[in-house]
């Protein structure tokens, strides 16, 4: 047994990265069990660092607990953590982590939450997270939970749910809980917790539809109350087949926050609704995807759900959209166009008149389009080929593509935006509808494009795409006649330098049409490799993508392409030949049997560094030139990871080699630090990067501090880091330390982050605050508050305190320097800028006192950035909050903070406050004529834009309803304010409450009377702009006709400003024109007078 451990380390140091894990896990599973297996690990453990890290994984694939034990006490951190870890993975008791816990570095501890949460140890997390919380703080518990129990994680959860760092894993584990939770959300809770907590269980939405979708739409139907429910787009299909009605109640909801949820997937899981169920939702669908709606429709619904749309009275022929009829069946199609063209403006403007005709059948269309062809405007001519060409498309008939692709030949003398423009919509028609006798006519429209002297790019992209399209239908029919003609066409391409492009061919393919395709294309392929061209291997390669792989021929040129004369085809055709893994290992070996040279590629050195070790000493020995590398050039490949698989020897070859780069004077000095950056990733390379830390040049000594920071011996890279904290280096070894900190034990990291705070280097002491306070140091609390008792403390430093106080408020020592925090100015900014989602629930009503007393800062700045923190702190301000931003609104003596006053006071309503502040708010305003030098009117101005601004609120917010009539009530009185009164009254309706409304519309006469006459109706207009679109004629009718029963002109001039609005939305058909005729023939001039602007059909 002498030896062995040498031995085998040994044999397996010339092998590849998986030929190597194969040896040692097949030594480690035949002595399992024996005591040889011990001997050998001992003798590994005595090889350095890559024989102890060796000895540990063969330890994990043979099950040897007692190994791994012996190991957790090991001085290598990163060795003990990896042992642990591999504990809990085999089952390790919590009384074997619980006494190291407080000695784990942040490092360790990160493992050991992965590992407990990919091993499902439920008990050993249960155990722990106590002594986590109590250790090391909310943070670090909160990243533990998943792990835990359904039983601890409901009891913790509440408590922890701030600090939960990711609700993908927890929801994975506990999804249950989670439901629990939002479902308790009580009724009166605001639209902010609502966000929150959606946005939780929404992280990963296929879980929670997994576990419940019951649960996930009765959840939706309250928070759409509050806030979109677009996060639940991506399982908005499953919904809908789960439960299509409520899934179609979403996405028609009155707010619009259901939008979010449209797509095609949705449509067709909802087919079981009736069609006019789907008419709602198509009307609802946003424009520019209602062609989409309807191809997910069968066909033979599709005019029962969009033909209402279309020829809705009053809709002009020109605002029709052509994609939805082109998505209706042919006669459906035809007699919808017919009505159209017989409209006003149809058939009597030529370009409507074209873009319908192009959707009758070709008989009727052919003659008109081929006349506007050949129109004396070449932007006529320009718009009518690809009518044209549509109209022959939408026969479906093969012999009518036929006729018009011999009628295109003439494009061969137009000018290139026309023939273009002709191209781009040839090039769209159907593939299926292309037969063999179209070729012909094809490859000369494509010809001619080439040839033409105008020819622009994007007609060159244009012919590239109907040469894929080829492609494509050769593949699906097999007829060689479409496969000759892309080839012509791709060498056409060549001749005029344009490379051809088949990206996304892997997705028009159908299965096993990659091998035909290619067997179609073979002789060309190699002819042109014969030729060394390599454009169209490299393309179709590219272009089929891992459907590539099954075809063997093709794998073969791609290789030969790797010794073409291009550099560039070289680079390509070498990424696509390593694509493949299983034949990745050969392609690399021949590559580099002929050039060594690529191991400059990026690719290479990626698949040599992390898997071919055994290639590395060839490699970094000899000679590497050739294509990429000149001769008596010695390259030396900078790899970027795969270092902790490397064997002892070839680390300590390759760092000779940076070495030697780094001293080399013939090197540049980015050379240079380059190679020293790179040391500082091979393990055991901190001998080698210290020589270089006190370098003349800065560029490299900065190189080795960086480095430094990336050292697997983090106690002695800090030893060295610690003596340039504070001289002008401390720029960077200030970062390095704080990286190497986190791979300390926690009960060192008083004395290592003790360096920081007393440099002299305002970053030191920033930077030794901000560590002692979130890995965090045993002690940090302690630590922390006597520094800020320092005398003549730098004011960052300080501010540096507070912005870490979050990690720190279990103590009332930092409550009371956050105290004495807020009477300073300089330091002020920092309290304001934490967010309450740092803070656990049962704080945020102690630390939103302080922002609210900063409201009342006699610094402006202070003051202003307060007012405007307090909107995220409303659900925890203390009582009387809203009377200091009374205060601050109505202060007329300070002129710079008001309007985050008001800001201010306004959120606080939207999360449900009181609204007695703002009613003070306004009557303060409103008595208030004090006046000044050089200011005009300032209360009426603040009252002006409070009330302005509160319209808004009041619209978005049921909550905030109830704040208009005692607000109006103080301003009625006023004719000055009588406008305000119309916009606030306005803005508290809502369309499902017809009585209400037209009672509130009506109790407007009074006020608007004179220049205000018509104030109502154009405020209902702008109102309705923004909510028609989701508001249905049911709830608007009742509205209209009640408005019509008042005698008021105002209110008649209001119902007319509906009556239109509705009669375009909703079209001309009965009852809006019978309405619109009763107000043409109101006793009031002004009705009449707006009655007869609005048209129900377009001149």
């Amino acid at each position: 047994m002498n030896n062995r451990g040498k031995r085998l380390l040994a044999d397996v140091a010339e092998l590849s990265v998986p030929e190597r894990r194969t040896v040692f896990a097949r030594t480690a599973r035949d002595l399992a069990g024996s005591g040889e297996l011990a001997d050998l690990l001992r003798e590994l453990s005595a090889e350095g660092r890559y024989g102890l890290l060796t000895a540990l994984g063969m330890a994990v694939v043979a099950g040897d607990r007692g190994y791994l034990l012996e190991q957790l006490d090991s001085p290598d951190t990163e060795c003990a953590g990896r042992a642990l870890s591999a504990l809990v993975r085999l089952g390790v008791e919590p009384d074997v982590v619980l006494p190291r816990l407080p000695r784990l570095s942040q490092r360790n501890r990160r493992g050991l939450w992965r590992a407990i949460g990919r091993t499902d140890r439920q008990p050993l997390a249960d155990a722990l997270l106590p002594a986590v919380r109590f250790a090391f703080g909310d943070a670090e518990a909160a990243r533990l939970l998943p792990g835990c129990s359904a039983a601890v994680v409901a009891e913790s959860l509440p408590e922890l749910a701030y600090a939960v760092p990711n609700w993908t894993r927890l929801c994975r584990r506990h999804i249950e809980i989670v439901f629990g939770q939002v479902e308790a959300i009580e009724s009166g809770a605001g639209p902010d917790e609502w966000r929150q907590w959606w946005s939780r269980l929404t992280k990963q939405v296929s879980i929670a539809v997994d576990h419940d979708p019951a649960r996930l739409l009765a959840l939706a139907g309250r928070a759409i109350e509050y806030v979109p429910i677009a996060g639940l787009q991506p399982v908005a299909g499953i919904l809908a087949r789960y439960d299509a009605e409520a899934v179609h109640r979403l996405m028609v909801h009155p707010s619009g926050r259901g939008s979010g949820l449209a797509g095609p997937v949705v449509v067709r899981a909802m087919r079981r609704l009736s069609d006019e169920r789907l008419r709602q939702l198509f009307e609802a669908w946003p424009a520019s995807a209602r062609q989409r709606f309807l191809r997910a429709v069968p066909p033979s619904r599709r005019a029962a759900i969009a033909t209402p749309l279309l020829l809705r009275p009053g809709i002009a022929p020109a605002a029709v959209d052509a994609a939805v009829l082109d998505a209706l069946p042919v006669r459906e199609r035809t007699e919808v166009v017919r009505e159209l063209l017989g409209r006003p403006g149809g058939a009597e403007t030529p370009a409507v008149a074209d873009l319908l005709t192009a959707r009758l059948p070709w008989p009727d269309a052919e003659p008109s389009l081929a006349r506007a062809t050949r129109s004396p405007d070449a932007d006529d001519r320009a718009r009518a080929y690809p009518l044209l060409v549509t109209a022959a498309a939408g026969t479906r008939d093969p012999a009518v593509i036929g006729e018009l692709l011999e009628s295109l030949a003439r494009l061969r003398n137009e000018q290139d935006p026309v023939r273009s423009s002709a191209l781009r919509a040839v090039a769209a028609i159907p593939p299926s509808l292309l037969r063999p006798a179209h070729v012909p006519a094809l490859e000369q429209l494509a010809t001619d494009a080439l040839q033409a002297r105008d020819r622009s790019y994007q007609t060159s992209r244009i012919v590239g795409e109907l040469a894929h399209t080829l492609l494509t239908r050769c593949a699906h029919t097999g007829d060689q006649a479409f496969t000759d003609s892309a080839l012509r066409i791709i060498a056409g391409l060549a001749e005029v330098h344009h490379r051809p492009d088949f990206y996304g061919l892997h997705r028009d393919l159908p299965r096993g049409a990659e091998r035909l395709l290619f067997a179609a294309l073979r002789e060309r392929l190699r002819a042109d490799a014969d030729r060394g061209k390599w454009d169209l291997t490299l393309a179709l390669a590219a272009g089929l993508a891992h459907r590539a792989h099954n075809v063997p021929e093709l794998q073969q040129l791609v290789l030969r392409a790797c010794t073409a004369s291009d550099d560039h085809t070289v680079w390509t055709a070498v990424t696509l030949a390593l694509d493949h893994a299983p034949t990745r290992d050969t392609h690399l070996d021949d590559m580099l049997h002929r050039d060594r040279s690529l191991i400059a590629l990026p690719v290479v050195q990626g698949i040599v560094g992390r898997r071919r070790t055994d290639l590395l000493d060839t490699l970094l020995n000899g000679s590497t030139s050739g294509r990429f590398v000149p001769d008596r050039i010695r390259a030396v490949p900078l790899f970027l990871s795969g270092f902790d698989r490397w064997s002892p020897h070839q680390v300590d070859h390759y760092a000779r080699v940076l070495d030697g780069l780094a001293r080399s004077s013939q090197a540049s000095i980015a050379e240079r630090a380059s190679a020293v950056g790179k040391l500082g990733l091979l393990p055991g390379s901190f001998d080698r990067l210290v020589r270089y830390v006190d370098s003349d040049d800065i560029t490299v000594a900065e190189a080795a501090l960086t480095a430094l920071g990336r050292s697997d011996e983090p106690d002695r890279a800090l030893s060295v880091l610690s003596r340039h904290v504070g001289d002008d280096r401390a720029r960077v070894a200030v970062p390095s330390m704080a990286s190497c900190a986190r791979a300390m034990p926690a009960d060192q990291l008083g004395e290592v982050l003790a360096v920081l705070l007393e440099s002299p280097k305002i970053t030191a002491g920033k930077e030794g605050v901000r560590l002692l306070a979130t890995l965090p140091a045993p002690g940090a609390t302690g630590v922390i508050t006597a520094l800020w008792h320092r005398p003549g403390l730098h004011r960052d430093i300080r501010r540096a305190i507070v912005s870490v106080a979050p990690w720190l408020l279990h103590t009332e020592g930092t409550w009371a320097f956050l105290e004495s925090a807020v009477t300073d100015p300089d330091i002020a900014g920092a309290v304001i800028g934490i967010s309450p989602q740092l803070l656990p629930e049962p704080q945020r009503r102690r630390f939103a006192a302080f922002v609210r007393d900063l409201v009342a800062s006699p610094d402006q700045r202070v003051a202003v950035a307060a007012l405007d923190a307090l909107t995220r702190w409303h659900r925890w301000a203390p009582p009387n909050t809203g009377d200091v931003l009374v205060d601050q609104l109505t202060d007329l003596t300070r002129a710079g903070v008001w309007q985050s006053a008001t800001r201010a006071l306004l959120s606080a309503v939207t999360a449900g406050a009181e609204h007695a502040p703002v009613i003070d708010a306004v009557d303060r305003l409103r008595r208030n004529d004090a006046t000044f030098a050089e200011r005009d009117l300032p209360a009426r101005q603040r009252l002006a834009t409070l009330v302005q601004w509160l319209a808004p609120v009041v619209r978005n917010h049921d909550v905030a309803r109830s704040i208009v009539a005692p607000v109006t009530d103080l301003l009625v009185g006023d004719p000055l304010w009588h406008e305000q009164v119309i916009v606030l009254r306005l803005a508290a309706v809502r369309w499902t409450e017809p009585e209400r409304t037209v009672a509130a519309i009506d109790s407007l006469a009074a006020v608007a009377v004179g220049a205000l006459i018509d104030h109502p109706g154009r405020r209902l207009s702008e109102r309705l702009r923004h909510d028609l679109h989701r508001v249905p004629a049911e709830h608007l009718l009742p509205i209209a006709t009640g408005l019509l029963a008042r005698p008021d002109p105002s209110t008649a001039l209001a119902a007319c400003a509906l009556i239109a609005a509705c009669g375009a939305q909703f079209g001309w058909e009965a009852p809006w024109p019978g309405l619109l005729a009763g107000l043409r023939a109101h006793p009031n001039v002004d009705v009449r007078r707006a009655a007869h602007e609005v048209f129900t059909a377009p001149e």
